[in-house]
């Protein structure tokens, strides 16, 4: 599968930017879909919602966390939808692996949020379409999203296990995230992939390896990783609606996307790290 013009909803952002750049490299033409565009040929939500999607829109990545709706109310879709949107499909366990077989389960308002979510995208409107949900992970890059906020903590020596540390943390380095779209869009082995595909690394880890790990990339002190971080902080931190992605977590596997064929560029947490900070920590335990 190979487009023509892609579109991006929220390519301003931290993923959209690296996707854009990595579609651009390809030799694809993409259309940043935002609030205050800038580009030559970008389109405003505004002008998607009163006039829908250009008839040349062959692939549309939605990023923005609007509903399809919104997206496209003239009902004029592309062939191919890509949607990024939270994990919390999954309500957090400690012992429980997820993959994208397992049922909705009724847990919170973010956990409701995203089973609405992507109900809306199951409807008649999008019949014919190719639709994937990406359920995505923590996302790691140097330069911005979660770790912006964690780096200094941890620098310092203050970024520790949150609670008893043995809660899930689902991750994907930005690369992969990227790669898995890109694949998604271009490898004609996707092209009878729909429905949810988790965005996570094959090796998700506990909270407190996480902690340890990022704390020996970045150079904290020798206890650093090790001292516990009261919840508060953590929210403090991250904000609200980002804290619970350390505080209650998932272990949750990428099956579909490994068996359709996607090769991970950064599969353990070792790699990702080294490539982000330049310093590959000692082994993390997967359990």
């Amino acid at each position: 599968m190979y487009s023509s013009t892609d579109s991006i909803g929220g390519g301003t952002g931290l993923i959209g930017k690296a996707l854009s750049a990595k579609l651009t490299s390809m030799n694809i033409n993409i259309r940043i879909i935002s609030r205050c565009p800038r580009g030559k040929g970008d389109l405003s939500w505004k002008t998607i919602e009163t006039c829908g999607l250009p008839e040349d829109t062959h692939v549309l990545v939605n990023l923005a966390g609007r509903t399809i709706g919104e997206i496209n109310p003239m009902l004029l879709f592309p062939k191919f939808v890509v949607i990024v949107e939270l994990l919390r499909f999954y309500k957090p366990d400690m012992d429980r692996c997820y993959t994208e077989d397992d049922p909705y389960v009724d847990y919170d308002f973010i956990t409701r949020l995203v089973h609405e979510w992507e109900s809306s995208c199951a409807g008649p409107k999008l019949s014919g379409v190719q639709c994937v949900l990406l359920r995505t992970g923590v996302v790691l890059s140097k330069n911005g999203g979660a770790l912006s906020s964690m780096y200094w903590p941890h620098r310092l020596g203050l970024g520790g296990p949150v609670g008893n540390g043995r809660q899930w943390f689902s991750w994907i380095h930005i690369d992969d995230l990227v790669n898995l779209v890109c694949f998604l869009i271009t490898d004609p082995s996707s092209e009878s992939l729909t429905g949810p595909i988790n965005a996570t690394s094959p090796n998700p880890v506990r909270q407190y390896a996480f902690s340890r790990a990022l704390s020996e990339s970045v150079g904290a002190p020798p206890l650093g990783g090790r001292l516990p971080t009261p919840p508060f902080v953590i929210r403090a931190m991250m904000g609200r609606e980002r804290a619970p992605l350390l505080l209650e977590g998932q272990r949750v596997l990428p099956v579909k996307a490994q068996a359709a064929g996607f090769k991970f560029a950064f599969p353990t947490l070792e790699a990702a790290l080294e490539n982000i900070y330049g310093k590959r920590p000692g082994p993390v335990p997967i359990d």
